[in-house]
């Protein structure tokens, strides 16, 4: 009963962070303000790349009243492990502006891991029930 209540759990957290991310992302792509950001080298280095590689690049754009702004996209988590953008190059991006940290690459079609996420958290999700309806039978 445990397990079949912890995948299920698990799928339907999968689920909601899946349909936050992609609902934010849509969010600041229809009102957030654009810009052009410059992929900056990652600041923690090789040394954390080889124990977790994050492939989400590291932005910096300048935001009037802010300054210049450096953060990672929402919803960049690929199971891509090399970069999709070399260091230097101009990106479109949309942010908040009352929170410029967050922010949405534009042009970028992230569908495919979307769709993993999503299969994902629909595969432990119905695993879970179907456990838990093995154990209540």
């Amino acid at each position: 009963m445990f397990t079949g209540a912890w995948f299920t759990l698990f799928g339907a957290g999968v689920l909601c962070w899946c349909a936050a991310e992609v609902r934010t992302r849509r969010e600041l792509r229809r009102s957030g303000v654009s810009c052009l950001a410059r992929v900056l080298p990652d600041p923690d280095g090789q040394a954390a790349a080889a124990d977790h590689p994050d492939t989400s690049p590291v932005l910096g754009f300048q935001v009037e009243g802010h300054g210049e702004v450096v953060t990672r996209p929402r919803g960049w988590t690929s199971v891509r492990r090399t970069p999709m953008f070399a260091v230097d190059t101009l990106v479109p991006v949309s942010y908040d502006p009352a929170r410029p940290t967050v922010v949405a690459v534009d042009g970028v079609g992230q569908l495919r891991s979307d769709a993993f996420w999503l299969l994902l958290g629909l595969a432990f999700a119905a695993c879970g029930v179907l456990l838990l309806l093995g154990f209540f039978r």
